[in-house]
Order: C-alpha cells, then sequence, then structure tokens
C-alpha cells in the first residue's frame, strides 16, 4: 500500500507503510481508468472533478447577444451536473439529456453548442452532421446512430453515477428525425433512424452520462416524440439579435481589429448596431469583412497588373465609410425590409390630391401605433379597397415604409405564377412564419384576390389558398411578436362573398379622382402645364363630372409631355375623355 503523509510545510509527501489510529480518515479517489464503483458518502473536504473546464474563460466565449438564451441552458442542463451524485440521488433528480436549439439560419446556434462542448470538463463532443448518418446499406443508418451512443453505454456499465459527460452534437437534425410517416417511399430509413435514436436517448436502458445537442432552422419537421420531456427536454429558439445583442456581436468581430489599432476613431459600432436591424449574428460577421475588403480595396493598385502599395500596411484603416458602403451595397438581409420593391410602387412619389389620401395616411399611421403598442394588439390587419388604378398598392407601400419596422416584405402573385395551390399556400405561410422571426414585422399583400386566383367566370377561386389566407390573418403572432398586414383589393364585394373581409380590423376606402379640383392639384404637382394652359384646363373642366384613378390619370399626364404644347391641352382633355374619365 502506498500512503501520501503530509508534512508540516502542507506538502504531500509518498511513504511505502502507514499506521491507522483512531483519528485517521481514510479517503479513497478513483483514477481515471479505473473499474472500481466507489458507493458511499463522503466525509470531510473531498475533492471533486468540476464539470466546468477550470481553464474556460466566460469572457472570451465568443457568443453575443445569446447571454440569456445561455443562462437558461445553464440552468436547466448543468446545474444538476454540477453537484455530487450522491445530493442528485437523494433528490431523485434527473439529469436533462437533450438540447434542441431552433431558430433562422445564421443566429449561433452552430456556435452555441460548440461553445457548450468546450466549455465542459468532458470528452471531445461528437459532432455529427445529420445527413452523414444514412447510408445507403440496409440498417447502417441505425447502427451509425448506436456507434454514437457505445461509449457512453460502456461507461455507464463500469462506473454508474461516476460516468464522465458524453456530449453528442446533431447539426441540421432535421435531415435525419422527421415526422415519421411524412417521407415517401418504402425503405422507412427515416422511421427506423427516428426509432433508434429515440431509443438510445430515452429507452428501456436508458443513459444518465449522454448530452445530445440537436440544431435545426426546422422545428416543424422534427417528430414529436423527440420532442417530448425525457429526451430533446429543453428547446430554445435562438432568435435575431436586439440592438444590445448587436453590440456585443459587431465588438467581437472587431476586437482584432481594435487590439491592432486599423480601425479610424468615426466607426461608433453602437450607431452600427441600430442601423443593422434584423441582422443575423452571421450577416453582421459579414458585414465587418465587406467592410474589411472595402478597405483593403483602396490601396490595390490596377493597371496592367495588381499591385499593392508599398506602404499599405501603414496606411490600411477600416473607416466608417467602408462600413456604410458595406451596409449599403454588400450585405442582402435575409429578414430585412423589401426596400427595393416599396421604391418600386412609391417611383412616383404620392401624390396628396385632396383629404381622401391625406386621412388614408393618417389611418395608416394610426395602425402604425397601435401595433407598436405595448398592450393588446399583436395583430393588426388593414385592407385598402378601391376602384383599379386608384392607388391603393402605393399608398399601402408608403404605410409600410412609414412603419419604419425592421421586417418588411412585399407578398405577391410575380412571385408565385406558376406555382400549385399547395406550393402557394406554403409561400405565403413562409412570408408570415419569417416575419414571426422579428419583433416588429409589416407584410403587405397586393391584389389579395389574384392570390386566391379569383375569376369573374363562375366565379372561380381557391378554397385551399382562402382558407389558408383567413388562418394566417386572424393568427396571433407568438408572444412578445408585433404584426401589421397590409392587404390591396379592387373588388370588395368579392372578398364579402367569401367572407374574407370580417378577417380585417380597417378597411380603408380608397377612391378615385371625382372633383375639378382633384384633378387640377394632380397637374399642378406634375410641372407638366403652364399656368396660362392650367388656366385654359380649368375653365374647361368646371361643371363637368370627373372620375378617374390616379394611376391612369399619371398615364395620361407621361403622354401629354410629348405633344406639341400647341395641341397639349386639347389631346389632353379627348383621351381624358376616351378613358371614362371626363363627363
Amino acid at each position: 500500500m502506498t500512503t501520501i503523509k503530509e508534512k508540516k510545510d502542507s506538502k504531500l509527501e509518498k511513504i511505502r507503510l502507514g499506521r491507522c489510529l483512531g483519528d485517521t480518515v481514510v479517503q479513497f479517489e478513483k483514477s481515471s481508468n479505473s473499474s472500481l464503483n466507489l458507493v458511499g458518502k463522503a466525509q470531510g473536504k473531498v475533492v471533486r472533478q468540476s464539470i466546468i473546464n477550470p481553464d474556460w474563460d466566460f469572457a472570451k466565449m465568443g457568443i453575443g447577444g445569446l447571454d440569456k438564451e445561455f443562462s437558461d441552458i445553464f440552468r436547466r442542463a448543468f446545474v444538476s451536473r454540477v453537484y455530487p451524485p450522491d445530493i442528485v440521488t437523494q433528490l431523485g433528480c434527473k439529469h436533462i439529456k437533450g438540447i434542441l436549439l431552433y431558430g433562422p439560419p445564421g443566429t449561433g446556434k452552430t456556435l452555441l453548442a460548440r461553445q457548450i462542448g468546450n466549455m465542459l470538463n468532458a470528452r471531445e463532443p461528437k459532432i455529427v452532421n445529420g445527413p452523414q448518418i444514412l447510408d445507403k446499406y440496409v440498417g447502417e443508418s441505425e447502427a451509425n446512430i448506436r456507434r454514437l451512443f457505445s461509449e457512453a453505454e460502456e461507461e455507464e456499465k463500469k462506473l454508474g453515477p461516476n460516468s464522465g459527460l458524453h456530449i453528442i452534437i446533431f447539426d441540421e437534425i432535421d435531415a435525419i428525425c422527421k415526422s415519421r410517416g411524412s417521407v415517401a417511399g418504402n425503405t422507412g430509413v427515416h422511421d427506423t433512424v427516428v426509432n433508434q435514436l429515440l431509443s438510445k436517448i430515452d429507452g428501456v436502458q436508458q443513459l444518465n452520462n449522454i448530452l445530445v445537442i440537436g440544431m435545426t432552422n426546422r422545428k416543424d419537421m422534427i417528430d414529436e416524440a423527440l420532442l417530448r420531456p425525457g429526451r430533446l427536454e429543453l428547446q430554445m429558439e435562438i432568435s435575431l439579435p436586439d440592438e444590445n445583442g448587436r453590440f456585443q456581436i459587431l465588438n467581437i468581430h472587431t476586437s482584432r481589429i481594435r487590439e491592432y489599432n486599423k480601425m479610424t476613431p468615426d466607426v461608433d459600432l453602437k450607431e452600427l448596431a441600430i442601423l443593422t436591424k434584423n441582422f443575423s449574428g452571421a450577416e453582421l460577421e459579414g458585414l465587418v469583412r465587406a467592410a474589411q475588403s472595402t478597405a483593403m480595396n483602396k490601396l490595390i493598385k490596377v493597371s496592367n497588373k495588381v499591385e499593392l502599395d508599398s506602404s499599405a500596411m501603414e496606411k490600411l484603416m477600416i473607416s466608417r465609410s467602408d462600413f456604410m458602403h458595406a451596409l449599403e451595397n454588400d450585405v442582402k438581409l435575409a429578414f430585412g425590409t423589401a426596400a427595393e420593391e416599396l421604391d418600386h410602387f412609391l417611383a412616383r412619389g404620392i401624390i396628396n390630391w385632396g383629404r381622401p389620401v391625406a386621412e388614408i395616411i393618417a389611418d395608416g399611421n394610426l395602425d402604425i401605433r397601435k401595433t407598436r403598442a405595448s398592450e393588446g394588439f399583436s395583430l393588426v390587419s388593414v385592407l385598402l379597397e378601391g376602384p383599379p388604378n386608384s392607388g391603393k398598392t402605393a399608398l399601402a407601400a408608403q404605410i409600410a415604409k412609414n412603419s419604419d419596422f425592421p421586417f418588411v416584405k412585399v407578398c405577391t402573385l410575380d412571385d408565385m405564377v406558376g406555382y400549385t395551390e399547395t406550393a402557394k399556400c406554403l409561400a405565403i405561410r413562409k412570408f408570415f412564419d419569417d416575419a414571426y422571426r422579428s419583433q416588429l414585422s409589416c407584410i403587405l399583400v397586393d391584389n389579395i384576390e389574384r392570390l386566391l386566383d379569383y375569376g369573374p367566370i363562375g366565379s372561380r377561386y381557391s378554397n385551399l389558398t382562402l382558407q389558408g389566407l383567413l388562418v394566417l390573418l386572424k393568427k396571433q403572432p407568438p408572444r412578445g411578436k408585433k404584426l401589421l398586414v397590409l392587404c390591396t383589393t379592387s373588388n370588395r364585394k368579392v372578398l364579402e362573398d367569401m367572407e374574407l373581409i370580417s378577417a380585417f380590423n380597417t378597411v380603408l376606402h380608397v377612391p378615385n379622382l371625382s372633383t375639378p379640383d382633384h384633378l387640377l392639384a394632380v397637374l399642378d404637382d406634375q410641372d407638366v402645364f403652364t399656368k396660362q394652359e392650367l388656366s385654359k384646363l380649368h375653365a374647361k373642366l368646371q361643371g363637368n363630372s370627373i372620375f378617374i384613378g390616379i394611376k391612369k390619370l399619371l398615364g395620361l399626364i407621361d403622354m401629354a409631355r410629348q405633344v406639341d404644347p400647341n395641341y397639349r391641352v386639347t389631346k389632353f382633355l379627348s383621351k381624358l375623355e376616351e378613358e371614362g374619365g371626363l363627363e
């Protein structure tokens, strides 16, 4: 027997023999490769190996904007593993054996799982790509699952509760754990893989020394049995970062730049955090890379050959203009604002030709404030209806732009030409699902009757799309999310017959121009006719009835621009009468 003797100078000395007295304390310690299982209650001070890696520095995790999520994961999954096994046994506590991280692409799910593996004082995590599990040979896919758990099973048999923690990370877990019966084909490979995984995590011979971490951006595709308590019990949504989170992420990705003084003082990370609404972590990293490439490109001389400026290392500095250039030109958001489409609808601007326009904009701004309200009204739906060419789409686009919401998307039939009914329903649902990921969102649905495949001959329409829209227009967003839906239609009667109009909180009527003063206001705004021509038009229009849409009127004005000034007024009035706008 080898005995360790403690000297007065508190150093330990190994001795071959020793004598046990009445106050002698014997402490057994298990070596890492020992198969001996120690059972009993420890007395006095016992040296235990912490589950947290002692060399780990939480300040260097490199996870920005996920403080709350990481705190919740630690509380649920690891606090019970910090306590000694005998305390856990007394409480009858079972450790969390599965975590599911889900959310939009690029929000840091894989990074968080990787850092969890590095943080723990456990064996090297097994990181598995979902599709790698599948094999063309019968039974091999299930065998791949069993191999992942084999080491944990062997150690559980030898050491019992003293077994170390085995971490298995599944990236893109939806690839192998689709709902059973949902995959077409006769092989049933996906179903048996799910069954094998279920039995290993929490089957008859359950393991208590494993932690399975799954990651996906399609939680809806995963089999329900895998999400129950005892399996992937802890489900954490990793959503888009808020302003403080974006500042943390930008701070992480620019730390090396600031360390070597390669950033100009005019770069304000807090300003960038405000400007990058709805940016994911990956898109923020891409923004920093784009700014770096812009700054580096300035110092490259291009003639017959590409040459680097001799003093490039000293001159290279990343400035605010580099970030602004990257923000405007290089990074395209997956969950951002459809600025180009809104600008296309507002190419001619909003012409305030009369009181109706001002009232519609005011009512729209009221609905925006209602959506922003902290209590209630998490879903506000508005229908702008009126005759064709009355400017409904432009007014809806202006209201969407006034909202300044971080997520604004336009849903039109242009993107769904040739879609089947099912594909169209899924595409419309994706607009709403994406909107739920942002705290404040706006969806503009243009020509809603066209999305329903409405045809006046025989009154045909798509009932599947209609029922889907009814559900989505009445479904409340998740807690903490606000959604404004703007729809336009040129056929209110059809929506009333379909009982769709009752799904809207507000219905705004967009009229045509109906008085000579309305028409003259538009002509004066467009600056086509001279004052003498406007006076002549005013005299001609008085006493006549006007009924024309703003869009059609702007087309007539464009035509008048090309006409000889001597005949401009006469030609304009004759065309106005032909179009039915003048009686």
